[in-house]
């Protein structure tokens, strides 16, 4: 049986439990959805260098990636979240933070130059919280990457099917019967 994006996201989201800085990304109105540019000029990072910027990149194709829905970089989640960042001193730093127990973590080679299972291996660690600075670094890149993607038309529209603030005549609730009083 395939793998659902849903699936995935329920084991990500079960495996990292909530740290102190859970809460101190960006969060966006319900009816925003955020448009990255489609410009043909490359993007020049807010906070980030560009090495960290293409770090962040597959960071998030990681927590998200790419199925039969656009996966979290096709939607510009990095973008985003280097725009966030650039604005909050506080998430600078656990940022900062993060990204040196990324390197701390890669050893003799960056990131980016690592396999895939590589990739997965220390991100699977770092959720397992057997190091603190690597869960905490691993529950803001997931919040963040979630907050990201689904404020992005692809996140909320194409993946979700969210059609907006959509009539309906009739909400007849929950029809589990465990659940009907």
């Amino acid at each position: 049986m395939p793998t659902s994006r849903r699936n995935v996201l329920k084991t990500i989201a079960s495996a990292a439990a909530v740290s102190p800085l859970a809460g101190q990304h960006e969060h966006h109105a319900a009816n925003d959805f955020v448009q990255i540019s489609s410009a043909k000029t490359a993007y020049k990072p807010k906070f980030f260098s560009q090495a960290q910027f293409s770090t962040l990149q597959i960071l998030v194709d990681l927590i998200i990636p790419r199925t039969d829905t656009p996966g979290a970089a096709d939607a510009g989640a990095h973008r985003i979240i280097d725009t966030s960042v650039s604005r909050s001193k506080v998430l600078q730093t656990a940022w900062r933070d993060g990204m040196q127990w990324l390197d701390s973590q890669s050893k003799n080679k960056p990131f980016n130059s690592k396999s895939q299972d590589e990739q997965v291996a220390i991100l699977t660690a770092a959720s397992s919280g057997s190091d603190a600075r690597g869960l905490k670094f691993f529950t803001l890149l997931k919040g963040a990457t979630v907050d990201a993607y689904y404020s992005t038309q692809e996140g909320l529209k194409t993946e979700l099917g969210w059609n907006a603030n959509t009539f309906l005549p009739e909400f007849k609730g929950c029809t589990h019967r465990e659940h009907q009083s």
